[in-house]
């Protein structure tokens, strides 16, 4: 059989989650909700930076070579236009910063298109 995937873009967590739960209920089993970020989480930025992880992603190990300091985001959020007060108050990146991924069979791929949806979902095909 089969199997189509689905991503659905929401605007807030409680919607996403409470999509993703009434999708598990439904007896879909691939299912997931993710955030944006406006910079990587400190786990995400240990995978990319030690080399003792066996990551093969030499063109950011090469950069970050010899570059002392702890997983502290601190500077990027500095950076961002929300803390300099010049930016409209928003502090998403697209508006849309959760999603939900849903894999499912064919035949079930309208079901869960609509339950998305019916819950705020932006499920743009």
């Amino acid at each position: 059989m089969a199997e189509r995937s689905i991503i659905a873009y929401f605007k807030e967590s409680d919607l996403a989650e409470d999509a993703t739960k009434h999708l598990k209920q439904k007896g879909f089993e691939t299912v997931r909700m993710d955030n944006f970020h406006h910079f990587p989480e400190p786990q995400s930025a240990e995978r990319y930076f030690n080399p003792l992880t066996g990551d093969e992603r030499r063109s950011v190990t090469a950069l970050s070579e010899g570059i002392e300091g702890g997983d502290d985001t601190s500077p990027l959020a500095a950076a961002m236009p929300t803390a300099s007060g010049m930016s409209d108050n928003s502090t998403f990146i697209t508006g849309e910063n959760y999603i939900v991924t849903v894999v499912c069979d064919e035949q079930r791929f309208e079901e869960a298109q609509q339950l998305l949806a019916s819950y705020g979902g932006n499920v743009g095909v």
